[in-house]
């Protein structure tokens, strides 16, 4: 988690301009989750529901490459 923060930080990046998204499928990641509460969006990657810090699930990998096309899409007008 403080890691995530770190990053953000150091990037210019920690400002309410900004809506940062983690997206992990490990227990690792929960920390990441947990820190980006109120600040971002944690994405699980897990087939099925599981607890986590995490706000949302994605089911597979496909699911994630949809979602991250989507965003481009909406970012540079072609959706």
């Amino acid at each position: 988690g403080r890691a995530v923060r770190w990053l953000l930080s150091r990037l210019g990046l920690d400002n309410p301009d900004v809506l940062p998204i983690y997206i992990g499928d490990d227990l690792t990641d929960e920390d990441a989750f947990s820190a980006l509460r109120g600040l971002g969006i944690g994405i699980l990657v897990a087939a099925r529901a599981q607890a986590s810090a995490a706000a949302y699930r994605l089911r597979d990998t496909a699911q994630v490459e949809a979602l991250l096309r989507h965003l481009v899409e909406k970012e540079t007008g072609d959706g």
